[in-house]
């Protein structure tokens, strides 16, 4: 049983189930669609707004979020890259970012279509 036990853990380790930048980007991602699509939602009952317009309101009310999304995608795209291609490392995660940042924009505005 504890050869089993330790076997689990150094696979799990090896998997990235111990965390490290992959892991806590993704978490930071996570709580950014949380914000997000909460924040969309309490909006989308205002028909005074279009989809688009609340939309562009959740994303402004979860700007905080996104910004640590973006901390993290780079702290993680850093990580995986040689030391020399650290600035390129820094423009490719940012691009990431804000492209998810635009999905998450077309997300949720076919989310308030959808609600109404």
């Amino acid at each position: 049983m504890r050869r089993f036990i330790g076997t689990a853990l150094a696979l799990c380790l090896l998997a990235g189930c111990a965390g490290g930048p992959e892991a806590d980007a993704d978490a930071a991602f996570t709580r950014y669609w949380q914000c997000a699509h909460g924040a969309a939602m309490a909006h989308a009952a205002d028909t005074a707004l279009d989809a688009q317009a609340v939309a562009m309101r959740a994303q402004a009310d979860c700007y905080g979020a996104y910004e640590d999304y973006k901390t993290q995608k780079t702290r993680h795209v850093r990580s995986v890259v040689p030391a020399h291609d650290r600035a390129m490392a820094v423009t490719l995660a940012e691009s990431e970012a804000f492209e998810r940042r635009k999905d998450v924009t077309a997300r949720l505005r076919e989310l308030v279509i959808d609600a109404r």
